[in-house]
């Protein structure tokens, strides 16, 4: 929509080009919505120092007021950067999975990524996720219920996102 200002969406570039974060971006682009995609480097969901310094950069980079789109699997990176600019920018969570659940991880791991994404999603104005299972796990990590909002990524959920920037 020429009236309204750029999205921006922060995601992983080695984020699969089918995720939900995509699927939603594409959508809203199919609405007349100009999506600008920061592709954030580094191993996500592990990180070194360097994909950390980049992500607080991006973020750093956009403008006062922004709405902007974080991918879930770019929480690792941003998670610092976010407790900075979450007042300054107008951020909404596109969340498929948790991280904190994924296979393969200890418990320490675990436990370290379910504080880091409880702590992120904090900060977000919303939570849109595919799905009511999804909508459940992330509701247990204690937000405010009314934050976490099924999202199907077709061109009717997409169309509700407006609703979810807040004033």
């Amino acid at each position: 929509m020429a009236d309204q200002p750029a999205l921006h969406l922060l995601l992983p570039a080695n984020r699969a080009p089918d995720g939900y974060a995509e699927r939603v971006a594409l959508a809203l682009e199919g609405q007349g919505h100009n999506v600008l995609r920061h592709a954030l480097p580094g191993d996500y969901p592990r990180l070194d120092p360097s994909a950390v310094l980049a992500a607080d950069i991006a973020l750093s980079r956009l403008p006062d007021g922004a709405r902007v789109l974080v991918d879930g699997a770019a929480l690792p990176g941003l998670a610092a950067a976010l407790a900075m600019d979450n007042r300054r920018l107008r951020l909404v969570a596109l969340v498929e999975r948790l991280l904190w659940r994924e296979p393969g991880l200890t418990a320490e791991e675990a436990a370290a990524r379910r504080h880091l994404e409880q702590g992120a999603l904090a900060l977000m104005r919303a939570v849109a996720v595919p799905d009511a299972a999804a909508a459940r796990a992330v509701a247990d990590l204690g937000l405010v219920p009314e934050t976490v909002v099924v999202l199907s990524p077709d061109g009717a959920g997409a169309a509700r996102l407006d609703s979810l920037w807040g004033a």
